[in-house]
């Protein structure tokens, strides 16, 4: 019903029946962004929708949302959406490539690594209208690029547990590490509605090796790493254990600031409060090595980095 009629408003009204000026709503990309929102826009002001070639934006109400995918101006009148007062306007560029960071949490199980993986991503909106379904979902319309760069992090994190990665294979096998990881990302991301064009990993100084009494493998060893030959395991292995120092600073209050998101059988749940997520924690639901991330952050981390929780 609600779609039907945000449909409606855009089919039946052009920018020459407003007697009033209109504020004009417009996306307004920054480089490599491809992702922008209105939050909770005022429907009682008269107002248009402004749409640049190359982008697409979906007007969404109660969840539902309907694309004005034709660059032009789009009259927002009240009149046409009786049951709504506010709406989120989601905006999306299309005709662009985004080149963006990526970092990673992951640590090796037998030796750490002395600096995070890092690295870069090229990426670009493939199918708009899944992107916006998934969006609306997982509640990440506010999160804009950084929701591109949190859902690229967490896959790479996961596939590097998934395949035991080992610290030598990331300090000397780094051009095969990319080409494993675009591989395998590039249908994750593309069941999101993205495209990945490109990924690097970062220029590395390989730490110094642990002390040993067996002969040191060469950095030039050229063999295929175990991670690159067909894997036919069916079931991920357990995540290496990733330790955290102790930190007695007093814990600040709990604020009700929804900036929270957590993982939960492979799915981004989210925005959650401090509150929320220490109620989970409290219920067991939330464990020491769950992942979480908040609003700012290039990656996620295990729940019990985060000093703000009580795990007592």
């Amino acid at each position: 019903m609600i779609k039907n009629l945000i449909a409606r408003l855009f089919a039946s009204l052009r920018p020459d029946k407003l007697g009033l000026q209109p504020r004009t709503l417009r996306a307004r990309f920054a480089p490599d962004s491809l992702i922008a929102h209105h939050s909770q826009h005022n429907l009682l002001e008269r107002s248009t929708l402004h749409i640049e070639p190359g982008q697409i934006a979906y007007l969404i109400i109660n969840e539902q949302y309907t694309a004005a995918n034709e660059p032009g101006d789009y009259p927002l009148d009240p009149d046409n959406i009786p049951q709504a007062e506010t709406a989120d306007i989601l905006y999306l560029n299309l005709d662009a490539s985004a080149s963006r960071l990526w970092q990673s949490i992951y640590q090796p199980s037998q030796r750490r690594l002395d600096q995070p993986l890092t690295g870069s991503y090229t990426i670009s909106i493939r199918d708009p209208d899944t992107l916006c379904r998934i969006l609306i979902e997982n509640q990440t319309i506010d999160l804009d690029d950084d929701y591109l760069d949190q859902t690229l992090s967490y896959h790479i994190d996961q596939t590097l547990i998934h395949e035991q990665i080992s610290a030598d294979d990331i300090d000397h096998q780094t051009e095969a590490l990319q080409n494993f990881l675009k591989a395998r990302l590039r249908p994750q991301l593309a069941q999101l509605g993205l495209t990945l064009h490109d990924l690097r990993i970062a220029r590395r100084t390989p730490g110094a090796p642990p002390q040993s009494t067996h002969p040191a493998r060469p950095a030039a060893a050229s063999a295929t790493p175990a991670y690159a030959r067909e894997n036919t395991e069916t079931t991920a292995p357990a995540p290496p254990a990733i330790t955290t120092a102790k930190n007695d600073a007093p814990r600040p209050p709990l604020g009700q600031d929804k900036i929270f998101y957590r993982v939960h059988h492979g799915q981004q749940i989210g925005p959650l409060s401090a509150i929320d997520v220490q109620k989970l924690i409290d219920e067991g639901q939330i464990l020491m090595k769950d992942l979480l991330w908040q609003k700012g952050m290039t990656a996620w981390l295990p729940a019990d980095a985060f000093n703000l929780f009580n795990w007592d």
